[in-house]
């Protein structure tokens, strides 16, 4: 009785010991989902498109307010009539232009800008996820060479004291030692591999990586949703490239609509009213869509009529040049052109989306024949249990069954995280957004 007292004295202490030490080395804990909202924030890339969408607002911006364009001109004119001035007069037009083709190729910008902005943050946010599974991905890997390491030592310690009894001959003994010197090496490797993963993580948050160790939470262990409402062929005009060809299609049809409208007949309305010398003069272009307005009123008195005076009229011009049509043509080549350009664009797109599709199936099937080939090694190494209860093997087997199904438990973890990572690709060549509940979702969510 006194003796399992002791040991329960020990094992506490011992616990104790544990408990304290890891409270005080812990470091830092960070999850998946409060990664991404840091990356939110912080990444260098995100804030620069930021900065670009706000050129492109101003840009606009200064677009709409060139529509809109107030000219005041004074302009004098002296007459000698003996020895005085004779006139003054003082004059201030305004020019008003609604058409929508000065502004659109500005708001085409914009609207690349923007795109650009939430694609840059998807993207953040697909690397982030990628790079928190290649860092768990490390760490089980990581976990298990040190297992085998810990396997290899035992195993060459093991040899040493049969090779110094006379039981175990030279050769086995320079060969265990050598499988666990090259052991080694390849736990420290991964230790470098590590740490390089995890500064390139921390980079993506726009941070530097802290001295302290971090502590990667691990990820809910439930299937990512994937909803077919949408099919393949849907997910092509979401893509960048294609709105980006779409954009410059617009703006083509603009120019195009343009020079339409350079060769028909120019049609202004005029209008004019005048009172105690105040004249004002308002004109209207149907084929420009613009608005001109004059108002005068000389200094002088000369010619200077009293009364007031209405006046409408309708005004027809006609010009041609003889590049126009050149012009046309130039404008008609360059839309055929880059529909070729969207269709390419669509197939190469379309390709892309369904290589990712496949992908993906293939690492949900590897995934469930991992979690089958777990189960397996989990009734194998109880089988194992029970015969080194009863005696029947030694310390080594079961060190190598432990170590089976270690290896299990890693490969379906890391399979999982392949998973993740399949799906985050298939997002990106989808242009689709990282939403935590499509990756994580609630119990009874899972589609497929």
């Amino acid at each position: 009785m006194e003796r399992y007292r002791e040991l329960l004295l020990s094992v506490l202490l011992f616990v104790g010991i544990c408990l304290f030490s890891g409270a005080q080395g812990r470091g830092q804990d960070i999850s998946l989902r409060e990664a991404l909202e840091r990356a939110l924030l912080g990444n260098r890339e995100i804030r620069k498109a930021e900065i670009e969408v706000e050129i492109a607002r101003s840009a606009l911006r200064k677009a709409r307010e060139n529509t809109f364009s107030p000219a005041m001109t004074f302009e004098e004119t002296v007459r000698l009539s003996g020895e005085s001035p004779e006139g003054f007069s003082l004059e201030l037009q305004d020019t008003i232009s609604f058409d929508a083709s000065l502004w659109e190729e500005e708001k085409v910008s914009l609207e690349r800008a923007e795109r650009a902005l939430e694609a840059t943050k998807e993207e953040v946010k697909k690397n982030v996820v990628t790079s928190y599974l290649e860092i768990l991905k490390t760490k089980n890997t990581l976990a298990l060479e040190e297992k085998s390491l810990e396997l290899l030592k035992e195993r060459f310690e093991r040899l040493r004291e049969g090779y110094e009894k006379g039981e175990a001959a030279a050769f086995a003994l320079q060969e265990a030692e050598g499988q666990y010197r090259e052991q080694e090496g390849k736990v420290r490797v991964l230790k470098e591999k590590l740490r390089l993963l995890e500064e390139r993580f921390f980079q993506l948050l726009g941070e530097e990586i802290p001295g302290e160790e971090v502590t990667f939470q691990p990820l809910p262990q439930r299937l990512p949703a994937f909803s077919r409402d949408l099919t393949l062929q849907d997910f092509v005009a979401m893509r960048d490239e294609v709105e980006d060809l779409e954009g410059q299609r617009r703006v083509l049809e603009a120019q195009e609509a343009q020079l339409r409208r350079k060769g028909l007949p120019q049609i202004t309305l005029e209008g004019t009213y005048s009172k105690d010398g105040w004249s004002l003069t308002a004109g209207y272009s149907f084929s420009a869509k613009s608005l001109d307005i004059a108002l005068e009123k000389p200094l002088g008195t000369q010619g200077v009529s009293s009364g007031e005076h209405f006046g409408v009229g309708l005004a027809v011009s006609w010009s041609f040049s003889p590049s126009l049509s050149e012009e046309k043509k130039q404008v008609e080549l360059r839309k055929k052109a880059l529909l070729l350009d969207l269709e390419t664009e669509k197939a190469n797109v379309l390709f892309d989306i369904r290589e990712k599709y496949l992908s993906l199936g293939e690492a949900w099937n590897t995934l469930e024949g991992k979690r089958m080939l777990l189960e397996a090694e989990r009734e194998r190494h109880a089988q194992v249990m029970k015969q080194w209860e009863l005696g029947s093997i030694d310390q080594v087997t079961l060190l190598e069954s432990e170590l089976s199904l270690f290896q299990a438990q890693v490969a379906c973890e890391n399979a999982f995280c392949d998973l993740l990572a399949s799906f985050v690709a298939f997002l990106r060549s989808t242009e689709q957004p990282i939403l935590w509940e499509t990756l994580f979702p609630q119990e009874g969510d899972e589609r497929t």
